[in-house]
């Protein structure tokens, strides 16, 4: 639960750490304000109508305290006082609290948390869209190329490094879509890496730079790479793999150059060595004919006896966990359709934060609860965890320590009753379904039409 996970004492730390204490006493002290905007996450998807207003979310967590004998403070403050105090509490409390709590949960007990003795990792970039105004489309920008996409909302780029076995965030990263690339932001992350890692990565982020700048770190890599780069095997190995090089850009291209011309270079290749991997997967559907893709990963782990084809093919498939934690985050979460409330880029980075450091917290029960099932944690359905995360907030159960520890066993008992069955093997097109409209879309450089008209009302009489 956010309340065991997040307590006053952190919140406190934080807030002093950050130079962000008050300089006088005030209804809404920053340590409320951060509770507040975190509570803002965890309720943003509790109305199917629309995220809560801000009393409304204040109100949930506060309904048994505020009416207590004896306390002074039991009318809600209103909402331009909370937005006041958001603007007032600045990025750097929000920040702070995401790095203290992000961070790996797994331990070696985590069933489909390791393979070959190291953690599974993965990164892997999404959006996030944010309220359309013009101080937000300034800061952000639009998706296409010179953000020729104009019809929808600005968007935020947001990069993460998660753990596959419990779909927690170790470390994130997001910038203006309009500005700032997938590649540029993923090298913001690379600090969160150790040695006990085997980071897996989709074949758009594949390169001589990104795994020159991960390997550095000491982290073990299995990256799925494009069909088009050229690999020259310098040996067979027994399982079919075959060690090569990913070569510089000035190699590949000096290459390039001499196979177009038809000449052979000789000499081993400048770059980074690595083990290729190919592979096919056909999938057999119950209607239609079956459908084969090529697989081709790298992986700087050599040796073919501890890191087999069969077992690297299998890790490519449990990379899809952050694609899973990003559905966690942006819609069970956050509820679907709906976009951060924030009105202004830096209120927006704020809430992304506290989004993150929400998100990081649930993972903690789901874990607790699968361990203790002696499961994997991908049987624990997340929504649940947020419904009985909601309530047991709403029933102040961190007020002390027993209390706590009931409710702890309590969420423990209610996720292991309703577990999720075993994954089944699926296929999902990247497909949208079409609109439930046909209304035609208005483009940004079109001119609103006003609201606010006046209206004549003529009864027409009918003829005798």
């Amino acid at each position: 639960m956010p309340t065991e996970e997040i307590g006053p004492e952190p919140v406190d730390e934080i807030v002093e750490s950050t130079g962000c204490p008050e300089r006088r006493r005030r209804l809404l002290p920053a340590r409320a304000v951060v509770c507040f905007v975190l509570a803002l996450c965890l309720f943003g998807g509790s109305d199917s109508a629309g995220p809560p207003g801000y009393r409304s979310v204040l109100r949930a967590p506060t309904e048994k305290l505020r009416h207590l004998p004896g306390l002074c403070v039991q009318h809600l403050p209103t909402s331009s006082a909370l937005t006041r105090a958001r603007q007032r509490l600045g990025e750097k409390p929000l920040r702070a609290l995401f790095e203290r709590r992000c961070g790996t949960l797994a331990t070696t007990a985590t069933i489909g948390a390791f393979a070959f003795g190291l953690r599974l990792v993965a990164w892997d970039g999404t959006v996030l869209d944010v309220p359309d105004n013009p101080v937000n489309a300034r800061g952000f920008g639009f998706t296409g190329k010179d953000g020729a996409n104009q019809s929808g909302h600005p968007q935020v780029r947001l990069m993460a490094l998660t753990e596959c076995g419990t779909h927690a965030p170790i470390d994130a990263a997001f910038d203006a879509v309009a500005s700032v690339s997938e590649h540029r932001l993923t090298r913001r992350v690379p600090a969160s890496l150790r040695s006990d890692m085997l980071l897996s990565a989709d074949r758009n982020l594949a390169g001589y730079g990104l795994w020159g700048l991960a390997r550095s770190t000491g982290a073990h890599l299995a990256w799925r790479i494009k069909k088009n780069p050229v690999f020259v095997p310098l040996r067979i190995l027994p399982d079919g793999s075959y060690p090569s090089v990913m070569g510089t850009p000035a190699e590949n291209q000096r290459r390039g150059t001499a196979r177009a011309a038809g000449r052979t270079t000789a000499g081993q290749p400048a770059g980074h060595l690595v083990r290729i991997v190919e592979y096919t997967v056909t999938v057999h559907p119950q209607a239609g004919p079956p459908r084969t893709e090529r697989f081709r990963p790298a992986t700087g782990l050599p040796d073919h006896r501890l890191a087999p084809t069969r077992a690297l093919a299998a890790i490519h498939h449990e990379r899809w966990g952050i694609g899973n934690g990003f559905a966690e985050l942006k819609t069970r979460l956050r509820g679907a359709g709906f976009i951060p409330r924030s009105r202004a880029p830096e209120l927006v980075r704020r809430e992304i934060y506290a989004l993150l450091t929400v998100h990081q917290a649930l993972c903690a029960p789901e874990l607790r609860a699968a361990e203790h099932a002696g499961i994997d944690p991908d049987r624990i359905s997340f929504a649940v965890t947020v419904q009985l995360a909601r309530l047991k907030v709403t029933a102040q159960a961190a007020t002390d320590a027993t209390t706590l520890n009931t409710a702890r066993r309590e969420v423990v008992t209610e996720l292991l009753a309703a577990l999720l069955p075993t994954r089944r093997d699926r296929q999902c097109q990247r497909v949208k379904k079409p609109s439930k409209n046909t209304f035609e879309v208005r483009k940004r450089d079109q001119p609103r039409t006003p609201s606010n008209v006046r209206y004549t009302l003529k009864v027409t009489r009918h003829p005798t």
